[in-house]
């Protein structure tokens, strides 16, 4: 007598039937083979995006602008003295 399908069967059942990512590979040709969001492609070929990182440089230049910023409040804040 079979038993019900447990959870991780019924997971990757469900993984089989899902549409599939529409990106192809550049050296094979092969479609990819992961489950795609509801744009239509997979977590790494264009599925979230939460944009550019910031790199160090740009930190930096945030920072400077910031103690720029503060140390002519400061002097304003002085000169009402």
């Amino acid at each position: 007598m079979k038993s019900q399908p447990n959870r991780m069967e019924k997971a990757l059942e469900a993984l089989k039937t899902a549409p599939k990512c529409q990106a192809h590979a550049r050296t094979t040709g092969q479609p990819c083979k992961n489950a795609s969001m509801p744009n239509g492609r997979c977590r790494m070929h264009g599925g979230k995006s939460t944009g550019r990182p910031i790199t160090d440089g740009q930190r930096s230049k945030i920072a400077i602008e910031d103690r720029k910023t503060i140390k002519t409040i400061l002097q304003t804040l002085k000169g009402f003295n």
